[in-house]
């Protein structure tokens, strides 16, 4: 158990430097290419932070355990909102752009609802993943387009990009610490996964409890990192950008991508209670997000709780 514990630990240790390297490599990428700088906080870094749970989640559906590639991505798009965003909010409120907000935000709450809804036979089939694929795809383009479209005057005002690393100022180091970042991720998901299971079992719970929780956290610590970087940078509306484009990101690239390679069966606990839990804690934050145009120490307590009630469910009902 204890070496067990170790690769789990370790592997947790990979991905989240694995994940720092492909985050600030990815935008340094983006940089040197010239992309708009409202296209790196709203897309690419959105790619880049959730590329963790892309990996754990392919991984885990590879190896035929879909508790935890399921987990993993619903789990990591309600702590992103339940935790990080609430945690920032308290920090320092959030302004929000109704306008530059509603769109997003609507297809989040589609996509979580729609995920919810192709899941009602406790399955996740191929063609429902690739729908979910598709639709994700057809999103990051979408975005793109609308932003690339964006006046002069309005990508000149956007905000600078917080994750930067001094040692990715060239195109040739970006690329090396790509892939390096690349790499440390693929290791450090198939460790993680692996063990995962091997501590559930252990512990007597089911696989989708550890990914829901541990495995959750752990990928969605770049989100993290990128969301208390722009509070230090004074652009806190980036980490809002960030989580909605990483919560869309989760129900359909991931998700799409993880049934794609094998249907996804769950359990009826998971259909009832997890999915919906995703549903309310997204429509929670669009209301609180649009009653006022910002998101208050309030706003970010209510998230919080209404997370910690989550969390406390999931314990009592031992993932089953």
């Amino acid at each position: 158990m204890f070496l067990t514990v170790l690769w789990f630990v370790l592997g947790l240790a990979l991905i989240i430097k694995g994940g720092d390297y492909f985050v600030g490599s990815s935008v340094s990428i983006a940089e040197n290419l010239r992309v708009p700088r409202i296209v790196i906080g709203s897309t690419i870094v959105s790619i880049a932070t959730t590329s963790p749970e892309f990996i754990v989640s392919t991984t885990a559906s590879f190896s035929g355990q879909p508790g935890i590639a399921v987990g993993n991505a619903v789990g990591s798009a309600i702590l992103n909102i339940g935790f990080i965003l609430s945690l920032i909010c308290m920090i320092r409120p959030i302004p929000v752009s109704r306008k530059d907000f509603r769109i997003p935000s609507l297809v989040l709450l589609g996509v979580a609802v729609l995920l919810t809804l192709l899941t009602l036979r406790l399955t996740l089939s191929r063609v429902s993943g690739v729908i979910l694929l598709l639709l994700g795809l057809a999103y990051l383009v979408f975005d793109y387009i609308r932003h690339k479209r964006a006046s002069p005057r309005k990508l000149a005002q956007q905000p600078e990009v917080v994750v930067q690393d001094p040692r990715m100022q060239t195109m040739r180091r970006s690329v090396v610490f790509f892939l390096v970042g690349l790499a440390m991720v693929v290791v450090g998901s198939h460790l993680m996964v692996t063990s995962a299971v091997k501590i559930a079992e252990a512990l007597g719970v089911r696989p989708i409890l550890i990914g829901l929780t541990v495995v959750a956290l752990g990928t969605s610590l770049p989100e993290l990192v990128t969301a208390v970087a722009s509070v230090r940078k004074g652009v806190v509306d980036l980490s809002l950008g960030n989580i909605v484009g990483a919560g869309i990101l989760n129900c359909t690239v991931i998700t799409g991508t993880s049934a794609s390679i094998m249907p996804l069966r769950m359990t009826r606990t998971t259909q009832l209670y997890n999915l919906p839990a995703l549903v309310v804690t997204v429509a929670v934050f669009i209301v609180l997000a649009r009653l006022g145009g910002r998101l208050t120490r309030r706003d970010g307590r209510i998230m919080f709780m209404l997370y910690a009630a989550y969390v406390v469910g999931l314990v009592l009902l031992r993932g089953r």
